[in-house]
């Protein structure tokens, strides 16, 4: 199976917090969100007690915010990465789903995979088809190409992981070789994109014995580890360093005004408590292709169960 290149969870992730945070530090120094005023008119509780339209307060203000981050492919028609962040900034608390790139999804009158919406309608068409598919509003986008992944990675001292099993992987096709060594090590940006793109070897019974469920499972190990070890005041004083990378590979609706309710005291960041998901399902092979199939009524127990989500 061919794999494409793309940000991988973590770079979108990372680059999210740091775009956050990068934004926020610069503006720091003006001090109106630390000002009585300003808290007495944007107050959280009472933005959900009152019930304001989200039209008369910044989005950020309002609670669980769900955040659409798609990872391009190397022409940048697929968005061969696909994962819905629903955060509650109040609790501190991060839930991921992961959607499969080859989930069948039906856009006009035609079904496709859903990494191909993209390519044919923008942000706007993976949007409406995520929300119809999860049942959350989108609120902010963020799309990547993978140019920034091992900058990142590497402007901040690589990322200690406990690597499960020898990676071994060559596809001269492709210019891919992955290999990494058993065991707890800090790896640099490209030994990081080596172990979030790895799912099998060259030979029979190499890899995750689920597929890319296992591939994924590693990748959210990865965001986790990569947000409790580099969400840090020493690191955050990079900030603006890994924004501006990010932004010169990233697009997205997020915009100052939105930014500013997330950081409230820098010196006191702490890691969100993470969860992670994958968006319910069995693959099948039709008309000459393998598929997705999402399971409409276990996604729904999914969401219900475990997201952060209002009627706003």
């Amino acid at each position: 199976m061919n794999f494409r290149k793309s940000i991988l969870y973590i770079c979108v992730v990372f680059s999210l917090v740091l775009f956050i945070e990068g934004v926020y530090t610069l503006l720091f120094a003006e001090g109106e969100y630390n000002s009585t005023e300003f808290h007495s008119k944007y107050n959280p509780v009472e933005i959900v007690k009152t019930r304001i339209d989200a039209e008369d307060v910044p989005k950020a203000l309002l609670p669980y915010k769900n955040i659409l981050l798609l990872g391009l492919d190397d022409d940048e028609t697929r968005s061969d990465v696909i994962a819905l962040i629903n955060y509650d900034p109040n609790e501190n608390k991060m839930n991921i789903l992961s959607i499969a790139r080859d989930t069948r999804v039906k856009s006009n009158g035609r079904y496709m995979k859903i990494n191909a919406l993209i390519g044919k309608g923008k942000e706007k068409m993976v949007i409406d088809t995520v929300e119809d598919i999860t049942g959350l509003s989108v609120d902010y986008y963020i799309t990547l190409n993978f140019k920034g992944f091992r900058e990142i990675v590497d402007a901040l001292g690589g990322v200690e992981i406990d690597v499960p099993f020898d990676m071994d992987y060559d596809d001269p096709y492709q210019n891919l070789h992955i290999h990494i060594k058993k065991g707890k090590q800090v790896l640099d940006g490209k030994k990081a994109e080596e172990f979030v793109r790895y799912r099998k070897g060259n030979h029979d019974g190499e890899g995750y014995e689920d597929g890319d469920l296992g591939r994924i499972r590693m990748q959210q190990l990865f965001i986790q580890e990569f947000v409790k070890q580099k969400l840090k005041l020493k690191y955050l004083l990079k900030a603006d360093e890994i924004f501006y990378t990010a932004k010169k590979n990233m697009k997205t609706n997020i915009e100052i005004g939105d930014l500013r309710y997330f950081i409230k005291d820098i010196k006191n960041i702490k890691p969100p408590t993470i969860e992670g998901y994958t968006l319910p399902g069995y693959s099948r092979y039709i008309g000459s292709q393998w598929f997705y199939i999402y399971n409409k009524k276990e996604t729904k127990e999914l969401i219900e169960e475990n997201f952060f989500y209002t009627d706003h």
